[in-house]
């Protein structure tokens, strides 16, 4: 009986260490738990502040790459690692527009050397540029050489026919995937 007793009471001091284990595990997982959150949250505020006193300065900033030309002769878009330039703009440009209208030429200049071949030639026929000198086409580059010299003297025109000529780009593309 002795010996049944003690080993109930040896039991027992096996099972109050277990549980004193398992205790100190389970706090351990709480603890871990509730410093990720903490982090979490933390993080979150901090982002939200920024963006806060970023929107009270009323600045947003955008990355642009500007094209830089080998030479005049042959104009071909080249980008290098010192093209890339961070420009801060004010965040009420991203408002809706205003009853005076202000033509983008920059973005204008940017899409002129991004079009592709055929949309140059016709936007450049539309705007009385001719694309056959002496029966041979002209270089895709001075034609946009020419492009941005109208674009100067009549940004408007220019921004119109540009427009249609991209419109008719993003529309073929779309009739693609469908």
């Amino acid at each position: 009986m002795k010996q049944s007793a003690l080993a109930t009471c040896a039991i027992y001091m096996e099972r109050q260490k277990m549980q004193s284990i398992q205790d100190f595990l389970t706090m351990t997982i709480v603890v871990l738990c509730a410093t990720i959150i903490i982090t979490i949250a933390l993080d979150f505020f901090i982002g939200l502040t920024q963006l806060w006193n970023n929107v009270a300065k009323n600045e947003v900033k955008v990355q642009q790459v500007y094209p830089q030309f080998e030479n005049a002769h042959r104009q071909q878009l080249q980008l290098t690692a010192t093209d890339v330039k961070t420009v801060s703009i004010p965040a009420a440009d991203f408002e809706a527009p205003t009853a005076a209208y202000d033509i983008d030429i920059e973005s204008l200049e940017l899409l002129i050397q991004k079009l592709p071949q055929s949309r140059v030639r016709t936007a450049a026929r539309r705007l009385g540029i001719k694309d056959k000198v002496d029966g041979s086409y002209q270089k895709v580059g001075i034609l946009r050489a020419q492009l941005q010299e109208k674009l100067k003297s009549q940004p408007s025109e220019v921004e119109r026919v540009l427009d249609q000529v991209t419109l008719k780009t993003s529309t073929s593309k779309q009739e693609e995937f469908c």
